[in-house]
Order: C-alpha cells, then structure tokens, then sequence
C-alpha cells in the first residue's frame, strides 16, 4: 500500500463518527499540473452561465500546487488562488479531494453509475423522494441549471440509498450542490461527495450525519461563541428568548445563507481543513454582525431571522477576503481540543436522551389551539391530554422551562379503562377563590351561563371537552392569574423545552416525554390529582397529536 503524502494524514487515529482506521491508497500526482486558468466557463455543464457570478480578478495558480505541502496549500486556498478561475476549481477540486483519508469500501463512480442506472433508467430523470433524512433541510439549488436541479436530487437519492446509516445531516445537500457546480458530470460529483462522507482522518470530520452529531455541533459552536464572541453573544442573550435555538441554526448562515461567491470561497478551504473552518468563519460573522448591529440589538427583533438576512446581505458589510482573514485570525482551540469538546456535548446530548430527530414536535404543534395528545405504550395502554393553549406558548419564558395553560386541560386514559382527571380546583373549588376585580390583569373570558339554561350532567367516564361552569363551580377557561391558588403546584399544565414535555405537575409529573419521544413517565400530580395513566415508566410505541384552529 503506498504511503500518504507527507503532512497527511495516516487515518490510523481514533475513529470519527463510526468509520474504520483504514488507510486509502493515493495515487501519485506530476509535479507539474497544466492548468486552464482562464475564468472563462471551462467546466460545469450543470451551471446557469446567466447566473454564475464572475470571477474576481485573475487566477495565479501555481504549476505545481498539488506538489506544494499541506501548510502552503492551505494558506493559497485561504487567499483565493484558485477563485479567479472556475475552471481551474473544477480540476482542483477532484484531486483535492481524493487525497481525503476514507474508509476502505467507499462507493465511486462507477457504483453511482450502476445504482443511478437501475433507479433512474436511461434518460435518467428522477421521480424518486428525497431521502428521508433530509426532511425539513434546506436544499439550496444556488446557479444551477434545470439539468443540474435534476442532476442534484439524483445524486442525493443516491446517496440515501447507498449511506442508509445517514439519517440527518443538513449539511450535505449544499456540499453536493457547490460541487456539482465544477463537476463533469453526476458520478464525478457523487464520488467527491462521497468521500468526503466516508472519511476517516482523526479529528477531522467533514459532514455530521446524525441529529445526535449535528447536534454536538451546535453546542461546540455555542461553547466556542461565548469563549471567542462574548459582546455577540451578549447581545444575542439580550434579544433573543433562547440562544441556543439562536445557534442550532449557525450552519444555515453559511449553507445555503451566503452568497454563491462567498460559500465557494468557503468551499476552497473546507476540502483542506474540514469542519474546523466553517465553526472559523460562523465566528467572523457573527463577529460582523454585532459590528453592524450598533451599540445594542433591536428590541424585540428576530434574531435568528436578522442573522439570516445579514448572511445573504453580507457583500454589504464585508468582503471575502476580509472576512476570511478575520476568520483565520480567530486563535481557536486545535482540531483535537474541537473534536474532544464536540464528543464532550455528545456525550451530554446522550445523557440527556436526545439521540434522535424530536420530529420536530413543537413545528408541527405550534399554531393549533387547542390539541390533544394521544399516546399508546409498548404495553398496549392508551392515555393522553387535552391541552388548551399554543405550544408557541412556552417561548415567552425564554430558555428556563416553565408552566404554562388553563384550566381546561385534563389527562385521561382509553385503555384498559376510559376514565378523565380535569384541574383539581373545578372539582375542588373551595382551594381557591377569584382574584378581586381590581387585581386582575384582564377580564374574564368566560361569560355566566344564560338564564334557563342547565349546566347538565357529565359522567368521569366521558372524554369531553369541560362545558362552561355553573355558576358555583371555578371556570376552566379562566387563567390561572384569575385565582388565589394554594400553591403553585395546583396550576402546573403543560411545559415544553428542548428536553421533551411535561403535562402536569406538583407532587410528580402527570405525563413526560423525553426529547426522543420514545419513552415517558407518568405519576400522581397534584395539578389534577389523577393516578398514574398507564404503567409509571413506559415506552411510546405511537404518538399522535390532534390539533385544532378556529375558523
């Protein structure tokens, strides 16, 4: 087996993201290398030419720049040897990437070929979904073409089928498609792509391919603002309701959120130092932005949405060149202190049960008003709640989880008996009395009965929703800030946070879910003082959420 090229790396390190410490054989290159430096369209049969944004300024590439070592590499790609010319980065960019540490079997171009021939047929026009784990990713298509579009979703349903064991990874549609843009065609692109998922190089990882891993991402690049960006991230803490969910979204800032020009210029790096450059240049924006951002943030503003806005408008602001320098100039951590910090969030994320798409729970929910959760347990039992209020909710307390609702929710259960457990305090009106008139912060809601009319007789044993009150018994449309409560543990209703949901409260939790929404919890609580609704400790075998909206 022929040895690496010196300053690579062996791949004999410790394994990233499962992959096998196998070294892969590099083909030897000239010393020389000819080079069409011409910025005119030498390659790219997928581009739109109306949309491909001119090189700037001419290419000044070196006749022997595979041969230069890795440092001198890096440091051309840094200052944009080889963006003045799109032809160039079209022969660069396959031999760059070859040189990438992968594992042993890796498909190739040859395996797109066959693959892409048995799904797709001869013309080669793709009517398959996109795989599943691109779901709510975005899919940035940027110059080209309605062939290269098509070339695109092939290449991606390709992958699905070829990496099952992929099952999240935004990242990986924007690489495909900036490399589709300097390939001769589809299995070029794919077996780049290919590579760069399949590396193995130590410390090094080029695409997360797991919501546990994308995940630890967003942390370590969180943990990495706070330490390398504390007047951003103060401000962010000052305007946004949770930073974190801020920072979840840093990757999209730079795929698909700059512009063309900008994410090549990105991608020139990328191919020679992994991810460790885009948490570099996510910091220099971030650090331009609260430049431009003056002295304090907007009251009240989108931050997540300002940062995006300020991404796709950033040529406004600053250059590349200068945003990268600013990017290099960061003294971040090493690639190993990176990769130990994002397998320390990792291991957090683990313990913490959140391994695994929440299926976005919340998006879904958010909007509908009321909804009801039904949940049926490996056991067979059936049990679930009525929840009065929007889960959009539970934003207004910012990042620490609270309480939230009224008195009209209620748990219940369907089997193996249907029985329903409303706000204790209608049962039990005598704990609590009515705020005086002049202490409430907003009428009632809930109008008195008509006269005449009977409140009627409801039986336990009916899931319903809650008729409006007689007049001697406590309105369950009411908010809590329209009772004196003997504790606050009598008004605990629904509370959600990124670590799953709670229904229910004081004493123990009436229902909880974790954040993977596999496994939940029941107890006696004294919110509506219901006894465990299934087995205490039980795991989801389906979930369904039923929601409604007014006309």
């Amino acid at each position: 087996m022929a040895e690496p090229a010196a300053g690579e790396d062996a791949g004999t390190g410790p394994e990233v993201l499962g992959s096998s410490p196998v070294t892969i054989v590099v083909t030897s290159e000239a010393d020389t290398w000819d080079i069409d430096t011409s910025p005119c369209r030498g390659r790219g049969p997928f581009v739109d030419w109306a949309k491909m944004p001119e090189p700037q300024g001419p290419a000044q590439i070196p006749r022997d720049v595979l041969g230069r070592p890795p440092k001198e590499l890096k440091r051309l790609a840094r200052e944009g040897c080889w963006a003045g010319s799109h032809a160039g980065r079209a022969r660069l960019y396959p031999r760059l990437i070859q040189r990438v540490s992968c594992r042993l079997v890796t498909p190739d171009a040859l395996v797109y070929r066959d693959v892409a021939g048995r799904l797709f047929g001869t013309p080669g026009v793709s009517s398959h979904p996109l795989p599943e784990f691109l779901e709510g990713c975005p899919v940035p298509t940027y110059c080209l073409s309605p062939r290269g579009v098509t070339a695109l979703r092939k290449i991606l349903v390709c992958v699905g089928a070829l990496f099952p064991d992929i099952t999240h990874s935004p990242l990986l549609p924007a690489l495909a498609a900036l490399l589709l843009h300097y390939s001769e065609d589809e299995a070029q692109c794919f077996e780049s792509l290919s590579r760069l998922i399949a590396s193995n190089a130590p410390h090094a990882a080029y695409i997360d391919q797991s919501f546990l891993a994308h995940q630890a991402s967003c942390m370590t690049f969180g943990d990495l603002a706070s330490k390398h960006c504390p007047a951003a991230h103060k401000l962010i803490a000052g305007a946004a309701d949770n930073v974190l969910e801020v920072y979840s979204e840093w990757l999209s800032w730079l795929f698909p959120g700059l512009p063309f020009a900008y994410a090549a210029r990105v991608l020139d790096v990328f191919l020679l130092e992994g991810q460790k450059v885009l948490y570099r240049i996510a910091l220099a924006l971030l650090k331009q932005f609260r430049l431009s951002a003056g002295p304090a943030a907007p009251q009240g503003c989108d931050v997540k949405a300002e940062l995006q806005a300020f991404a796709r408008n950033i040529a406004e602001h600053v250059t590349v060149d200068k945003l990268l320098e600013r990017a290099f100039g960061i003294r971040l951590f090493s690639r190993k202190e990176i990769w130990l910090l994002h397998m320390a969030n990792r291991k957090a994320l683990m313990e913490r049960g959140i391994t695994v798409v929440q299926r976005r729970f919340y998006t879904c929910c958010e909007g509908y008003e009321p909804t009801v959760l039904l949940i049926k347990t490996t056991e067979g039992e059936v049990c679930g709640a009525f929840l009065s209020s929007d889960w959009a909710e539970r934003k207004k307390s910012g990042a620490t989880p609270a309480f939230f609702g009224t008195g009209e929710c209620f748990v219940f259960t369907v089997r193996p008996e249907a029985e329903r457990y409303e706000w204790v305090l209608i049962r039990q009106p005598e704990l609590a009395k009515a705020v005086p008139r002049c202490r409430q912060r907003s009428p009632s809601p809930a109008a008195e009965p008509p006269p005449g009319s009977s409140p009627g007789s409801r039986s336990p044993q009916r899931l319903a929703v809650p008729s409006p009150p007689s007049r001697g018994r406590l309105s369950p449309f009411l908010a809590i800030r329209h009772f004196l409560l003997p504790s606050r543990t009598a008004s605990m209703f629904m509370s959600g946070s990124r670590d799953g949901i709670v229904i229910g409260g004081g004493g123990g939790q009436a229902l909880s879910l974790d954040a993977s929404l596999l496994r939940g919890h029941t107890e006696r609580c004294e919110t509506f003082g219901n006894p465990p609704l299934c087995r205490e400790n039980f795991q989801v075998q389906l979930l369904e959420v039923w929601g409604f909206q007014s006309a």
